[in-house]
């Protein structure tokens, strides 16, 4: 439960699970064509393994048996049963290639046990543990404990899912908070929430809903085509163009910030943020704004604002009161919060909102 809110341990919690069982690694995979950015956590696993196993295609049925296993009992309707070697021996036979079995016996991962933890419309989440020939196959004692764990996993990992589709919401009332029309879109380019100001601008037809993508007439480009820009892979970060509105109003401004990329997410993460009005280019307006935008804390708001405006590093601890260690740190946190490793890249990100 304590990784559903921490991310970064759901390492620690896989491996107590495998070494509680016997096992050598815990794996938690989430497969599907609708979710946002597959993920694959095995834990004693180089980084390499588990990009060999995904340039290989053995994610599909016809190669895996374990993705073999678990289908034949989805199309059953047993969505969520441990499944282990004896499941396995009984599609391997079936496979029309033998490679994924063999690199499995190649690397000591050809016994362990499975079981789905979610299965919805953006795909399945499943949570497994990997055993070589030395660790054997699993006992019964083992798969006890591994469905102990994994009621466990399946409520952490909704948790977490609940906890990532909130944070477009929450996105949206702080733009409503500082009054700024904003859209903040998945990175599907699907319209996740929107805030008041941006409400008004659908309702007055300045911006319209196709299904769940949104869309308006613009220069140099459409709606559409500045949310695909932003959400291709090898996207920009930053773009601009003019929505044209009735007659009787002036255009619109709209800016899309794309926002710090993780490595991995459960479920719908916002990706992009359109802003139709920016903030006032007082201070307070500003830190706000990258509050919402980056998460930023207002500490950490008036520092990036501070460095943008060119202001030697002494002299910013100075006038917030704190060490130069202090200050460095803070900076540290804003470049990961930000996605930018200097101080130059983060310039760069912040002269669209800043300049």
């Amino acid at each position: 439960m304590q990784a559903a809110l921490q991310p970064d341990m759901w390492l620690g919690a896989l491996d107590a699970l495998a070494s509680q069982t016997g096992s050598g690694h815990g794996q938690l995979i989430g497969v599907g064509g609708a979710r946002e950015i597959p993920f694959n956590i095995v834990t004693n696993f180089s980084t390499d393994l588990i990009d060999h196993f995904a340039v290989s295609g053995w994610g599909a049925e016809t190669h895996n048996f374990r993705v073999a296993a678990s289908n034949r009992h989805i199309e059953r309707g047993f969505y969520d049963p441990v499944l282990f070697e004896e499941h396995y021996d009984q599609v391997i036979p079936q496979l029309a290639s033998s490679d994924y079995l063999d690199w499995c016996e190649e690397i000591g991962i050809p016994f362990g046990c499975q079981t789905n933890l979610v299965i919805d419309n953006f795909g399945i989440v499943g949570l497994a543990t990997l055993r070589d020939r030395k660790d054997g196959r699993t006992t019964a004692a083992q798969r006890k404990i591994f469905a102990s764990g994994a009621k466990a996993a399946r409520r952490a990992v909704r948790l977490q899912e609940k906890l990532e589709g909130e944070q477009a919401k929450l996105l949206a009332g702080a733009f409503d908070a500082i009054q700024v029309s904003a859209f903040i879109i998945d990175v599907r380019g699907q319209l996740l929430a929107h805030s008041i100001g941006a409400d008004a601008m659908l309702a007055a037809g300045d911006v319209r809903v196709a299904g769940r993508s949104i869309d308006a007439p613009g220069a140099p480009f459409t709606l559409r085509q500045t949310v695909q820009a932003l959400t291709a892979d090898g996207g920009l970060d930053h773009m601009r163009t003019q929505i044209i509105t009735a007659e009787s109003r002036p255009p619109l401004m709209i800016e899309g910030f794309r926002l710090p990329e993780r490595e991995w997410s459960l479920g719908k993460l916002p990706h992009a943020i359109l802003i139709a009005n920016g903030p006032r280019r007082d201070r307070a307006g500003v830190t706000q704004y990258l509050s919402a935008i980056y998460r930023l804390s207002p500490a950490e708001g008036d520092i990036a604002v501070r460095l943008f405006e060119g202001k030697p590093r002494a002299r910013i601890a100075a006038e917030r009161g704190v060490t130069a260690e202090t200050l460095r740190g803070q900076i540290k946190q804003i470049y990961l919060k930000c996605g930018v490793d200097s101080e130059a890249a983060l310039m760069r990100l912040l002269a669209p909102i800043l300049s």
